[in-house]
C-alpha cells in the first residue's frame, strides 16, 4: 500500500503569521539594550531600572490566559490587532515620556501586547499546522522569535548612539505598524464551537504539566538576564553579550530541526535533551573562567531552549481538545512570566546567601528536577496526547501515531 503524502505546512497564511511574529518581537526587542540607559538618563535609580525593564511581566501573567480564551473563540486576528496597536501607540508615546511614572505606565501597556500577540500568533500557527507536522510548525514559530532577538537589540543601540532614544522608539513603533499590515491578510481558520469541552476554564489542566517542566528552563534565563553581567565582571568572561548572541543563533538553528524530530519520534525524546543541554549550560557558567566557556554555554543554552520549548509547547497543544489550543499556548507561555517575576527575587536570595556562581549551580539543579519530573510524567500518562479517534487513525498512516509511545 502506498504511503499517503505529507500534508502541506507552508501556506500563505502560515508564512504571514511567522513574518508577523518576527515583526512584533522585533518592535519589542529594539528596546532591550537601550531602555536601562534611557531610564538612567531621565534620572531613574537602579531599582527603578529593574522595575521598568521587568515590571511589565505582571500584565502578561494576568492577561495571557484571557488572550488564550479569546483566541479559542475565533478572535485570534482581533487579539493580534489589539496587541500590535497597543504596542505601536505605547512606543510612540514614549517619545513624550520623560519621567519614571509615565514610562512605567507605558511599559504596562506594552505588557498587553506581550500577553496578546505571542499567544494569538502561536495559537494561529497551531491551528494552521496539520497534525502530523504540528511540532515542525511550532518550531518555525520559535525560530521566528529567535530571529527577532538576534539583530534588533544591536540596531537599537546603534540608532540611539546616532540619533537618540526617540529615534529608537519611533523605529520600533513603525515596525509594529508595518507588522499590523502584514498580518491583516491572514485568513483565520474557523474556530471550533466554544461550548464544548474546556470552553470555560482559563487553565486547561492537561497543559499545566508541560508548563511546570518548562518553568525549570525559564528560571535559567532569569539567572542569565539578571546575574550574568556580575558573573562576567567577577570571572573576567569578557563581553557577556556574546552569550546572548550565541543563544539566539543556536535557538534559531535548532528549533525547526527539533520540531520536525518531535513529530517523528515524540515530544519527550526532544524535550529531554533540551533539559540536559540547559543543565550543562548553567553548570558551565558556574565553572566558567574565560570567554570560551561563556560561548559554549551560550550555544548550549540556546539549543536547550529550542528543544525544550518547541517540544513542550507542542505537547501542551497535543494534550488538549481543539477548542482549547489557545489556552494551552497561554498556559505554557506563563512559565516565562512567572520566572520573569519570581526568578530574579528567588535567585537574588541565593546570590545573597552564597555567591553569584551558586545561582547557576541552583539553576542547573532545578533543570535536573525538570528532567526527573518529565520522566515521572511520561510514566504516569501526563505526556499522552488528547484522543482524537478519527484524526489519529488517519494520521497514523503518516507516522504520527508513534507519538503515544515514541520509545
Amino acid at each position: 500500500m502506498s504511503q499517503s503524502p505529507r500534508p502541506r505546512l507552508w501556506t500563505f497564511d502560515f508564512g504571514l503569521t511567522l513574518l508577523g511574529t518576527v515583526g512584533f518581537f522585533a518592535s519589542f526587542f529594539y528596546l532591550l539594550a537601550v531602555l536601562p540607559d534611557y531610564v538612567d538618563e531621565i534620572g531613574g535609580s537602579k531599582w527603578q531600572i529593574g522595575l521598568i525593564v521587568g515590571g511589565f511581566n505582571v500584565v502578561p501573567l494576568v492577561l495571557r490566559p484571557f488572550a488564550g480564551r479569546w483566541s479559542d473563540r475565533g478572535h485570534r486576528k482581533r487579539v493580534l490587532r489589539v496587541g500590535l496597536l497597543t504596542m505601536m501607540a505605547s512606543l510612540l508615546l514614549m517619545t513624550l515620556s520623560h519621567d519614571i511614572a509615565s514610562l512605567f505606565l507605558l511599559r504596562l501597556v506594552q505588557g498587553v501586547g506581550m500577553a496578546t500577540c505571542p499567544t494569538a500568533s502561536a495559537s494561529m500557527i497551531a491551528e494552521l499546522s496539520p497534525l502530523p507536522r504540528r511540532g515542525e510548525g511550532v518550531g518555525m514559530f520559535g525560530m521566528a522569535t529567535g530571529v527577532a532577538q538576534m539583530f534588533p537589540p544591536a540596531i537599537g543601540v546603534a540608532v540611539a548612539a546616532a540619533w537618540g532614544f526617540d529615534a529608537v522608539f519611533i523605529i520600533a513603533a513603525v515596525t509594529a505598524g508595518l507588522t499590523l499590515l502584514v498580518v491583516e491578510p491572514v485568513r483565520e481558520p474557523p474556530s471550533s464551537s466554544a461550548g464544548v469541552e474546556g470552553g470555560a476554564t482559563l487553565f486547561p489542566r492537561p497543559a499545566i504539566f508541560p508548563m511546570s517542566v518548562f518553568m525549570t528552563v525559564t528560571f535559567s534565563f532569569a539567572a542569565t538576564s539578571t546575574f550574568l553581567p556580575l558573573l562576567g565582571e567577577e570571572r573576567g568572561l569578557g563581553n557577556v553579550g556574546l552569550f546572548f548572541l550565541l543563544v539566539g543563533i543556536a535557538s534559531t538553528l535548532v528549533r525547526p530541526v527539533a520540531g520536525a524530530a518531535s513529530d517523528r519520534v515524540g515530544r519527550v525524546p526532544v524535550a529531554l535533551p533540551g533539559l540536559v543541554a540547559t543543565v550543562a549550560s548553567m553548570w558551565l557558567l558556574a565553572l566558567a573562567h574565560g570567554p570560551l566557556m561563556l560561548i559554549v554555554a551560550g550555544f548550549m543554552a540556546g539549543a536547550g531552549l529550542a528543544g525544550a520549548h518547541t517540544a513542550l509547547l507542542a505537547l501542551a497543544i497535543d494534550r488538549v481538545a481543539d477548542t482549547a489550543r489557545g489556552r494551552a499556548t497561554a498556559v505554557l507561555q506563563l512559565a516565562w512570566d512567572i520566572s520573569g517575576l519570581a526568578g530574579g527575587v528567588v535567585l537574588g536570595i541565593v546570590a545573597s546567601w552564597f555567591d553569584v556562581p551558586m545561582v547557576y549551580w541552583a539553576s542547573g539543579g532545578l533543570a535536573v528536577v525538570g528532567m526527573v519530573w518529565l520522566l515521572i510524567g511520561r510514566a504516569t500518562g501526563q505526556t499522552r496526547p488528547y484522543r482524537r479517534p478519527v484524526v489519529v487513525a488517519q494520521a497514523s498512516h503518516a507516522g504520527f501515531g508513534q507519538m503515544d509511545e515514541p520509545w
